[in-house]
Order: structure tokens, then sequence, then C-alpha cells
């Protein structure tokens, strides 16, 4: 048998309705001529209820001792709130600042994806660069439909990180930092995330930061291994504090142009400039959550402020270290490691004291001098330069080095004799050899081989007197070397073609004997990337062979090369003909 329904509560305000009626109906009934009198217990009963109806809407009726959370605690921060470093202050302080990103490359992808996420007030965007497929599998904010449209890097990321948080203000600036618009940009903002990929522009922002007094978050990342260093941090000197280091602090020259060698040659990991993004947003929270991103005049104003709970911590004497991380560590326990630094120095150029500059005879980097240009950040850190080792007569234009390996490949010439081949040396590394493109039936020497050994790496190419033992035959043909495992050329084995052009053998070409009892050697080509290192190999071959035709003037056949030099230019000097063309 189903149960009866309980009545549904009755509202506070029918309640008061009901006490009302009662005693109204009462009135009546009692002053009508009918009325009788009522007896001891019925007036007891309606004073009763009429006492603890009118308690029960006094209780409901009273504020409740209850105070509601605040509403930052309720929303989408709250999980961040409940980290001690960072509670409700913290996110205050997070939504009240303004963030700058340079470069939305590798490193700023994660890094705007996190600080919208957190909250940050205000984020600014800063790239000149558009969308590249090539992009996408380190650069996580951005997608294939921007790049296939080639949207600018702002933009995409900007919509990126709107759907990730919609509530907070974004502002593009779609173009590369430089000296007339890095100081007016890093002004509007209060701590600036350096996320670029060359050292000219990384001493510009550093330069500016100082200028500004603005904390700087830097980051770089390289193959498997990336760095993290907080610079200028604190951007002023208060109560003793000495200010942090800059970047010229730390890196006081500039690497050699040389050495400078950019992602789309070298490689990345995707993790691991994520890896370093990611931590480069952590650090920026940190600083913000705990104050440090203040100038001077705010500094003294949050000092004054004892309610924060963070004040006693920033009165510590702050620790400047650069944080390296290394992918492939043999060791796990290394793959993260810290360097102290020794802070400030006093004669920099750009953060230090006027009066040790003034004793050195140095002029102070400033914001006008940044501004006017009078400061050429290119000249400063050099321009890479083609290597000169190389004579005219030992170079031919990537034009004719086509034209004539076209030929060389083609049919007999009108002697019923095919031409003969010339020999083609790769001197790329062997992974850059791998994934580039190729010249037909190229051999690949790794110019670090031929660094490492000299002319003896030349051994294999089996021609000159004294070569050395040819080594180990591979399983699967070509030869083994010893070193790399990979499998290198012998002039005499006769493999077919790869798919992708290159061979595991030197073309067959058969020295020539001239009327003097000289044998003629085919002609040789190195050829790299830029025309830099072919001219490095070139010239250790030219070097070996002159070394012995002077041991050789006894012996009654002689050998030469018929030709040794490089390709100018390289691959990129080839791959621009072919373009033009077509």
């Amino acid at each position: 048998m189903p149960s009866p329904k309980a009545n549904p509560p009755i509202p506070i305000d029918a309640q008061a309705a009901k006490i009302s009626d009662i005693s109204e109906t009462q009135d009546v009934d009692m002053s009508g001529p009918k009325a009788r009198p009522q007896s001891g217990s019925e007036e007891g009963h309606y004073e009763a209820r009429s006492t603890s109806l009118t308690s029960q809407l006094e209780i409901q009726s009273s504020p409740s001792p209850l105070l509601p959370a605040p509403s930052l605690a309720s929303g989408r921060y709250n999980r961040q709130m409940l980290v001690p470093q960072v509670r409700l202050r913290g996110q205050e302080s997070l939504l009240a600042s303004k963030v700058l990103i340079i470069g939305l490359g590798g490193l700023g992808s994660p890094a705007a994806l996190y600080l919208a996420g957190a909250g940050i007030g205000t984020l600014g965007l800063m790239d000149g660069d558009n969308v590249e497929i090539s992009n996408l599998h380190r650069q996580i904010v951005h997608t294939a439909s921007a790049a296939r449209s080639g949207q600018s890097k702002v933009q995409s990321a900007a919509t990126r990180c709107r759907e990730l948080n919609p509530e907070i203000a974004y502002i593009c600036h779609e173009e590369s930092a430089s000296a007339s618009n890095i100081l007016d940009v890093v002004s509007q903002y209060d701590l600036v995330l350096d996320c670029t990929d060359n050292p000219a522009t990384r001493y510009l922002i550093s330069d500016a930061c100082v200028a500004m007094e603005k904390v700087l978050v830097s980051g770089a990342a390289q193959r498997g291994e990336g760095m993290l260093i907080v610079l200028n941090s604190p951007p002023t000197s208060f109560e003793g504090d000495e200010k942090g280091p800059c970047y010229r602090c730390v890196f006081p020259r500039p690497p050699a142009p040389e050495t400078v060698r950019g992602c789309s040659e070298i490689g990345i990991l995707g993790p691991v400039v994520g890896v370093i993004g990611t931590l480069m947003a952590g650090e920026a929270i940190k600083i913000i959550t705990s104050g440090g991103h203040f100038s001077r005049q705010t500094e003294a104003e949050r000092r004054a402020d004892s309610t924060r709970a963070s004040t006693e911590t920033l009165r510590q004497k702050p620790q400047h270290t650069m944080l390296l991380y290394n992918t492939y560590a043999a060791d796990p326990r290394s793959m993260f490691r810290t360097i102290g630094l020794r802070g400030r120095r006093k004669d920099c150029v750009a953060c230090g004291d006027d009066e040790a500059l003034a004793t050195r005879g140095l002029s102070k980097v400033t914001a006008e001098v940044i501004s006017n240009g009078r400061l050429d950040y290119q000249a400063f850190c050099g321009v890479f330069e083609d290597v000169k080792l190389l004579g005219e007569n030992n170079r031919i234009h990537a034009k004719d080095f086509l034209r004539e390996h076209a030929e060389a490949e083609a049919l007999p010439d009108r002697s019923g004799k095919r031409k003969s081949k010339p020999i083609v040396v790769d001197v790329r590394e062997e992974h850059e050899y791998e994934l580039g493109p190729k010249v037909r039936n190229s051999l690949n020497i790794p110019i670090s081989q031929i660094l490492r050994h000299g002319s003896e790496a030349f051994g294999v190419l089996g021609f000159a007197a004294n070569a050395s033992p040819p080594p180990e035959m591979g399983p699967d043909g070509g030869l083994i070397d010893q070193e790399s495992h990979i499998p290198v050329a012998r002039r005499h084995d006769s493999f077919p073609t790869k798919p992708s052009g290159q061979s595991d053998q030197i073309p067959p070409s058969p020295a020539r004997e001239t009327p003097d009892g000289e044998q003629q050697l085919p002609s040789i080509y190195f050829v790299c990337q830029r025309g830099n290192d072919s001219q490095i190999a070139a010239q250790k071959l030219i070097e070996r062979t002159e070394a012995e035709a002077a041991a050789e003037q006894a012996a009654v056949r002689k050998k030469k090369w018929r030709w040794i030099g490089d390709v100018k230019g390289g691959f990129l000097a080839m791959e621009r003909h072919a373009r033009t063309s077509t």
C-alpha cells in the first residue's frame, strides 16, 4: 500500500498570511453575536501555535551566519588558488598583471596557453611570422588550418587562447621585435617572456627590459637541450636588495656567428621546447604571485602593506641561477641541472653602475640609444660570412654544376663513349643527408669525420695512393663505417640506386691514362647545405693529393684527379636555381 505523500513545506510568506488569517477569523468569531466563549485549553492551543509560527518566521528571515565564498574561489581558478603560494591574493595579482610573450614558436606556444589558462589579466602576443606546416610538431598553439591558410602566428595563438580563456584581454603585436618598436611595446607590460631564437633579438629584448625596469624570463632550446633563466629580477635596487643580472651580465660576448644554427638546420624535439616553455610560464606565475615584478614605486607601496603574506620571502637575498635541461642525458638524474650565477656586473653596459662604466670609459645602453638605433645588434652579434678557402678555379656555380652533372648522366657522346662521370661527395651529416635533397648517385662522407680524421676520411674513395684499407662489408650492401655503423661507399661494389636517389657506392668512373703515363681520375665535387663545409672538405683532399704527388716523384705511374672543388652556395643555391628555372 503506497505511503501517504508528505505535505509540501509552507513558504514563509504563506505562514505569515495564515497567522494573520487565524487572528482575523478569531476576532470576527469572538465579536459575532453567535460567538461562544472559548475554553482555557483552546485559548492556550491557539496562543502556542501562533507563538511557534512567529518564532519560525523570525529565524528564517534573519541573516544567515554563513558568508559566501569569494567569486574567484568558485570559478575556473579554484584549483590554482588552493596552492598556498597563490591563494586569493595571488590570483588577484595575476588578473591585474600584464605579460608580454615575444615569439610564438615552440617556446611561446605552451607559455601562451598556460598563462592564458592561469588568468593573466592582459596577455600580449608579439611575432612577425606566419604559421607553416613544419611548425606544428612543436608549436602546439597553432593548428593545421592556420598553417594551410598562412595565418599570422599572433592571430593563430590569440584564437586558441581565447578558446581556452575568453575572460582575459589579448593584445596582438603582429611585428617582429626591433629597435624601433621594442621600447613602446615592452613599456605596456609588467613582465616579458623572451621566446625568440636568435642572439641579436635576445640582447635587444634584455636591454629594453633593463631600460623599462621589467623582469625578463628567457628560454632557449635546440635539438634535445634547453635553457631557462630569469633576468633583471628584481628590476630595481631597493632597501639593500641588489637588482638582478641582465642577459649581458650572463653572456657579455655573443656566440661566434658560425656556431649559431637554427632549428631548421640542426633540429628540435617538440617536447623539449614544451618543457622549457611550460617552465617559463611557471616562472612568470611565480614571480607575479610573489610580487617580484613590481618596479621601485610599486614595490615601496607593496612593502608598506604588512598584510601581504610573501613580504618576508621577498626580503630574502635572491638566488640567480640558470636551469639546463637535456632529454638525452646519460644519467636521468642529470636531465635537469642548475648553475649558480654571480649576479649583476657593475660594469655591464646595460644595467651596470655609471661610476664603474665611467672608470672603464664605457657608455651605457639607454632607452635613447636603443630607440635611435645607435646600437647595431646584428653587427654586435656578428654576421655569418661564407668561408673563403678555395680559389675560383676550384669552385663551380650551382647552375653550371647541375648542367654538367646532367650531361654526365646522359647518353654516350658522339664518339660512342660514355662521358666520365664525376664523383659527388655530400659532406652533410648523416641525418641531414638522409632527410634533405640529394644529388643523384652522390656519396656521403660527413664533415665531422673529415674534421676528426683529416684526409684519412677519404680512404673509402680508393683512388689515392696509400688509401686506407676498405672497411667491413655490410649485410645489406655498402660498407660499414666502424664508428657510426652507417653504410658508406666503395668504388667497385655495384648496388642498385635507392629510390631516393642516393647511392651506396661510388659510380664506376675508370681512371684514364694520359700519354705521359699519368692516370687521370674523374672530377670530384663536394657539396653541402651552404657551400662552406664543402670548401673545407675539398681543401683537405687537395692537400692530400699534393702531398701524395710529392711522394710519387720517382714513381713510373702517377694518379691525378681531373678536378677537385665544391659547388658554390651548396643545396640552397641549387634549389634556388631549380625554382627559377621551372
